[in-house]
């Protein structure tokens, strides 16, 4: 039978059919988001998400509208009547429900609350549980399209865990569990429906329940009481709220999201009532640790058997013009220096930076191979930021290495291909500075740059990507005082900064909770010593005359006679420039003169033509206008750099035989008018500039476009101005163009200009002195403090502290940004300019024991194109990451990754982990880890005393007894290897015997106490027992 006999409105045509095709469509793959799933739709169709088309299918040629950020803050969810009391509820209802199933009647018990949630559509973020509210700990960076159809859904979820097969009872050490992700309630909000007028009030949503349609169609949790519960939001719908104000980058203001359990319409009132208004105590809010400004790096000498090491390599030698090696300078004695001497020096400035060695200092963690390849990134005086090529550090295989004095590795340049150029040893840079790469007058800048400041040098591991430290020069022995060439010798030790907080016991009850004030302890760790040489050559621009005797030398050498000879007549013969600028300038004169003869005679001709037509009068009255505007302009070139003020005296003088009162604006806030007279006096003395000052000479009004001045006949005032910007493009260093900024001044009567100063603005590289790099887990906001330097007497005890807060972004973004400080009250150039890089990374939460190895997983997504990844540790002999080698990421793909984390210090630390692509030296991803380490429980305690001094350590036996019924074997482990070595660190015993622990303690120089934990691991690396041994040196 037909399918459409049963059917009275459908009928047959006979002889007809409708044919249809299948075919992708390419271009839908980058919308296909934005598509329901089985859904039939058309071009036609308002889809959300894409720009209408004109030709009325949007799906031929799909575009995707513009989304705007925003931001989502004070996220939290109110349980009635209270959090522990909703839970409690919850299982007591699923549990009820199992009883009545014959298939789960002995097990449910077991289930359990393992987590809570919150998801939206566009973003997922735990919450922290209080008692009374679940609240989101950061902020939620979204980007949204301004449609009126677009929603964000908000869902509730609970992560409940159960044991599989005969477990009944819930376990900390049960290995077959279940765990499954069930929704309670959901919500969705509408912020662009008509109308969207947001004007900061708070939202609240009812979060519904039950068997209703909802957008992921899956059954809700739900009670008799709560489906019937009222919406508390007044003149809302469920699923629909009022929102806040309109900003370009708006901010949600969600204040509660409603969770309505209660059995009854009496306490409704209480839901508004939101109790008094809590008295704020003084508090001082703590932004643990206080980063110290300047490295305080100390420069230590090496001894003398490493110095013949380390110059046995052949390292180039720096030179003078005349081939003799350059004066030597000791950096740890006073440098002698006068700026005066400085300033007469007529030569220019080859500066010279070698890197020879890196000496590498054992620390805890790390193998004694640590670092293999290295590179630098600095940035010297306003030259562009330098980033060095590989370098490896090159170990001498016959020689004898000591552990209380390692010798420096030589450093040599890794080729492309991966060869090592052991050819030429160290890495040269060079950075020449004359009057071609100076600016007028920044000679005595320059100067006292390599007087005063120092260059921050940061030392990255070539291969994992990892910051091994920084550390900083002085450059104040670059100055040669009209020496031909000097060179000083550095060395260096490379920091870094380690944050530890406050390690508990495994059986303290406060365990797991963590206080956002909790103490943390900032220790410095020397990663290494950077031996550097530094040089200063004098070079001397060659003249006319010496170019033309070098070019014709060089012709000459190569038995070109004739072609010397006219070389030589040509540069003979060529005037010198005093002669060629007067001709151009003569050239010039007579130009325009002939140009001004034919405009006037133009002129004359075309008199009647213009007003016959009217269109070219009107072209010529603005012609006319824009050559009486170029003649009352005046024109300025500035070099200006980031914050520095450009200061500046445009003589304003009056035309007219009346008096004027004249209004000054400008059309760009960075070239300002100085009114005050305070601020004109500091700036006149600052650039000793001998004009006369005038008090009170500027009148203000509120709403006016610029302050105005008052004019005599024919009279002329100095205005002073300023320019200064505090914008960057972080492209400075290779920026050449210019921008010009307007300024004008026009009479009070009619508004028509009088005078206008055109300043033309050259950005120029400005000085970087300290960089600091911080990192951070993602979308978190930072906050840091950074310590200032005493530039002048302060208060007794109050140091002095920049506060920073940096809202976060996604893994593995890293923001980067100025800091400017200023020490004078006018703000005419700051003191200092931090250069702040903010690494964000993927947060990992591990919570272990000490000698105890605890395992964590990772998902790494691939990207677009298929990649080699390998995964390094900043601990390698803490964090163990399988897979160990390079493998294949494929694009799109998913790889899990196993992290073996086993500390050996216990309290609260950072650890990181990255993904780097080998082929290309790209950084993937990287994971910040947050390690809670807490101390074990001890078993047994021992005391022994061992010798200062004499090469003897001291041997001692520890009896272990195996507790279990069959044979064992155990690991040895301690945390201090270096002390304390075992006869045998593997061992197998029968159940029930006992085992001998050799032990041997090394000597020590110096005397004290120093408590040792010795671990008794399985095969596993979980810990059976541990023993504590205070070693008392004496």
């Amino acid at each position: 039978m037909s399918p459409f006999a049963d059917h009275s409105v459908l009928k047959i045509i006979e002889g007809a059919h409708l044919a249809c095709v299948l075919k992708k469509h390419p271009a839908l793959d980058s919308v296909l988001h934005l598509f329901p799933e089985n859904v039939l739709v058309s071009g036609e169709e308002n889809i959300p998400g894409l720009v209408a088309s004109p030709t009325g299918d949007a799906l031929l040629k799909p575009q995707t509208l513009k989304t705007l950020p925003f931001t989502l803050n004070r996220l939290t969810i109110s349980l009635q009547p209270s959090l522990e009391k909703f839970e409690s509820q919850l299982l007591q209802l699923i549990n009820a429900d199992l009883t009545f199933s014959h298939c789960f009647a002995n097990s449910f018990a077991s289930f359990a609350l393992y987590c809570m949630c919150v998801s939206l559509c566009f973003f997922f973020s735990s919450t922290s549980s209080l008692p009374q509210i679940l609240s989101l700990r950061s902020s939620l960076e979204l980007r949204l399209t301004n449609h009126q159809a677009l929603a964000i859904i908000f869902q509730l979820e609970y992560v409940f865990s159960t044991p599989i097969g005969r477990e009944t009872m819930l376990s900390a050490t049960a290995t077959s569990r279940a765990a499954f992700l069930h929704s309670l309630r959901w919500g969705i909000w509408c912020p662009f429906q008509e109308p969207a007028e947001w004007k900061g009030e708070e939202i609240q949503l009812v979060l519904q329940g039950g068997a209703k349609p909802n957008p992921h169609g899956a059954m809700v949790y739900s009670t008799e009481v709560s489906a019937k519960a009222q919406s508390p939001a007044p003149n809302s719908a469920p699923g629909t709220a009022q929102v806040i104000q309109w900003h370009r980058r708006m901010l949600f203001h969600f204040a509660h999201l409603e969770m309505d359990l209660r059995r009854g319409e009496g306490d409704s009132a209480s839901l508004h009532d939101e109790g008094d208004q809590l008295q704020e105590l003084p508090f001082t809010p703590v932004h643990a640790p206080v980063i110290t400004l300047g490295m305080n790096v100390s420069c230590s000498v090496s001894s003398r058997s490493s110095l013949a090491h380390l110059f046995s390599a052949g390292f180039p030698d720096i030179v003078d013009s005349s081939g003799q090696v350059a004066e030597v300078l000791d950096p740890t004695e006073p440098l002698p220096f006068d700026p005066k001497r400085e300033e007469t020096d007529l030569q220019g400035n080859l500066l010279v930076f070698q890197f020879l060695a890196f000496t590498r200092i054992a620390a805890p963690g790390v193998g004694p191979d640590w670092p293999e390849n290295i590179y630098f990134t600095f940035q010297f005086y306003r030259f562009p930021p330098v980033t060095s090529q590989r370098l490896k550090l090159l170990t001498g295989d016959k020689i004898q290495h000591k552990a209380s004095d390692p010798l420096p590795c030589v450093l040599a340049s890794i080729n492309k291909d991966g060869t090592v150029n052991t050819g030429s040893p160290g890495l040269q840079l060079q950075f020449r500075v004359d009057d071609s790469f100076l600016k007028p007058g920044e000679k005595r800048w320059f100067l006292r740059y390599l007087a005063l400041h120092t260059m921050h040098i940061d030392i990255w591991d070539s291969d994992s990507l990892l910051l091994i430290g920084s550390t900083a020069i002085e450059l104040k022995y670059m100055l040669r005082q009209c020496k031909s060439a000097v060179q000083a010798l550095h060395e260096v030790e490379v920091l870094t900064t380690d944050y530890v907080g406050e390690d508990t016991l495994l059986t303290n009850p406060d365990l797991g909770r963590h206080s956002a004030s909790s103490p943390m302890t900032v220790h410095t760790i020397v990663r290494g010593r950077l031996h550097i040489r530094t040089g200063n050559i004098g070079k001397y621009r060659k003249t006319r005359l010496q170019l033309c005797c070098s070019i014709v030398t060089f012709l000459l050498w190569h038995n070109n006679t004739n072609v010397a000879n006219k070389a030589a007549i040509l540069f003979l013969n060529k005037p010198d420039d005093s002669d060629r600028k007067l001709k151009c300038m003569a050239a010039v004169r007579e130009r325009e003169a002939s140009e001004d003869a034919k405009t006037a005679k133009v002129t004359a001709q075309s008199k009647e033509a213009q007003l016959a037509n009217p269109s070219e009068a009107k072209s010529k009255a603005e012609s006319i206008a824009n050559m009486l505007s170029q003649a009352i302009t005046t024109r300025h070139l500035l070099y200006a750099s980031l914050g520095s003020a450009e200061y500046m005296e445009f003589v304003l003088k009056n035309p007219f035989n009346v008096p004027q009162t004249v209004t000054i604006h400008s059309d760009d806030p960075e070239l300002s008018v100085i009114t005050n007279t305070e601020e004109w006096r500091y700036f006149k003395a600052l650039t000793r500039t001998p004009t006369p000052l005038e008090e009170n000479m500027f009148h203000s009004e509120q709403g006016a476009p610029g302050p105005r001045v008052y004019l005599r006949p024919k009279e002329s005032l100095h205005v002073p101005l300023k320019y200064q910007s505090f914008l960057c493009d972080h492209t400075m260093g290779l920026q050449t163009g210019q921008k010009w900024h307007p300024w004008k001044s026009s009479r009070a009567e009619d508004g028509k200009p009088m005078a206008i100063c055109q300043v033309n603005v050259e950005p120029t590289p400005h000085v970087v002195d300290q960089t600091f790099r911080l990192y951070h887990p993602e979308l978190c906001f930072l906050k840091k403090a950074i310590r200032l330097p005493v530039w002048h007497d302060p208060a007794p005890g109050e140091p002095q502290d920049v506060y920073l807060k940096v809202p976060g972004s996604p893994s593995p973004h890293i923001k980067m940004f100025f800091v400017m400080v200023f020490t004078d009250k006018w703000m005419a150039a700051p003191s200092q300019i931090w250069q702040i890089y903010v690494h964000f990374l993927e947060r990992v939460d591990v919570s272990c024991v000490t000698g105890q190895r605890s395992c964590q997983s990772l998902v790494l997504r691939g990207t677009q194109a298929i990649r080699k990844v390998k995964c390094f540790s900043s601990h390698p002999g803490e964090i163990e990451v399988d897979p160990a080698g390079v493998f294949i990421l494929p694009p799109a793909a998913v790889q899990e990754l196993q992290l073996k984390v086993q500390p050996w210090q216990a309290g609260s630390r950072f650890l990181y982990v990255n993904a780097v692509d080998v082929e290309h030296q790209r950084l993937v991803t990287a994971w910040l880890l947050c390690l809670n380490v807490h101390r074990p429980v001890l078993s047994k305690a021992f005391e022994v005393c061992v010798p200062v001094g004499g090469g003897r350590g001291s041997s001692r036996k520890i009896t272990y007894t195996n507790p279990y019924t069959s044979s064992r074997t155990f690991l040895l482990r301690s945390d201090h290897p270096d002390l304390l070595q075992f006869k045998e660190d593997k061992f197998q015993i029968r159940g029930g015997e006992s085992y001998t622990i050799g032990l041997r303690f090394a000597p020590s120089q110096s005397p004290g106490s120093v408590d040792i934990l010795v671990y008794v691991n399985n095969l596993e690396e979980k810990t059976e027992e541990t023993f504590c041994v205070k070693v008392n040196y004496s």
